[in-house]
């Protein structure tokens, strides 16, 4: 373990820590002929479908966005509704509005999906964002589905700040995410996860046909599957850390809504920036800071404790009230 005053301590949603166990497990892997890696490969993949609730787990390469993009050409048509619930459901909006194989759409706030003020229609498609990095916000996905299914809707969800740290995935009829986050794995994959009645386009495209990703038809990124190998070993254990953090912090809590495990909005800014330590910027800057937990799993509880109070609690800048 590194000197705690020489080691960089990131409150990002991702990538977090850089754990020992990414590395433990490389070796010199190959897609095609290789034993060992396909073994590694399957053992990966049946752990992260276990945390998805899903029936089928897809690796992509690239970002959870690159996943969502897949997903979103791969399986949405007719009437789709986004509930908007901050910046990334705006994202997602953005992109189903300016691509013309999507021509019936239609964005419902959150509070206005939830208390059921919209025109009674049949969707298709809900496009829902189980948790907003961009404010920490936790959005209720049972009361989603169950809405969902009044509309007659399949419901696809960004799982990208939820898998692997909240619950209820399985309601879900398509999720995508990323390998960093709540995997605790480094970035380099997203992943489609699916139920098997769930039928999906086969469209002329070759990286947004979903085959092409199921059938692995270009290089995927061996390493961080082992990495991910690696993590999924001790994943309950860096949890609880997670949860022991979040134990420590509830007293500096900005909100009333359910706060996300991967960490949590403050009441105040912090008076000034921490040497050794990455604060999370976010793209949609909510007026207050944020602190997330996944760059302090590395470090045992004792440490962890010593970090929060020394690093955040003591630089909280109890003058500024927060945002109304």
């Amino acid at each position: 373990m590194e000197n705690l005053l020489k080691s960089k301590v990131t409150f990002c949603p991702g990538p977090g820590a850089v754990l020992k166990d990414w590395y433990l497990f490389q070796e010199e892997f190959f897609g095609r002929g290789d034993k060992r890696y396909k073994s590694i490969k399957f053992k990966t993949l049946q752990w992260i479908k276990k945390k998805s609730g899903q029936d089928i787990i897809i690796p992509v390469a690239g970002a959870g966005s690159t996943a969502a993009i897949v997903a979103f050409n791969s399986f949405l048509s007719g009437n789709i509704l986004i509930i908007n619930t901050g910046y990334y459901s705006k994202r997602w909006s953005t992109y189903i509005k300016n691509n013309i194989n999507f021509k019936s759409y239609k964005v419902v706030n959150y509070d206005d999906f939830i208390n059921e003020k919209l025109k009674k229609k049949k969707y298709n498609w809900v496009v829902f964002v189980y948790v907003e990095t961009a404010h920490c916000v936790k959005f209720d996905l049972e009361k989603v589905k169950k809405i969902s299914k009044k509309f007659k809707s399949k419901l696809i969800l960004d799982a990208t700040a939820s898998i692997g740290l909240e619950k209820k995935h399985e309601l879900a009829d398509v999720i995508f995410f990323s390998s960093c986050k709540g995997l605790l794995g480094p970035t380099g994959l997203g992943f489609i996860a699916y139920k098997n009645k769930v039928k999906f386009k086969n469209i002329s495209d070759f990286w947004n046909n979903i085959k092409t990703h199921a059938n692995s038809k270009y290089t995927l990124g061996y390493n961080c599957i082992a990495s991910l190998y690696g993590v999924s070993k001790k994943h309950s254990e860096y949890i609880n850390k997670i949860k022991y953090a979040k134990s420590i912090m509830k007293n500096y809590i900005y909100q009333k809504n359910p706060i996300p495990l991967i960490g949590i909005p403050l009441k105040y800014k912090l008076k000034k920036k921490i040497s050794n330590t990455i604060l999370y910027e976010p793209r949609d800057n909510p007026g207050y800071d944020l602190i997330f937990f996944l760059g302090i799993v590395k470090f045992n509880k004792k440490e962890i404790e010593k970090i929060l109070k020394n690093r955040i609690i003591k630089n909280l800048n109890y003058r500024i009230s927060p945002r109304k």
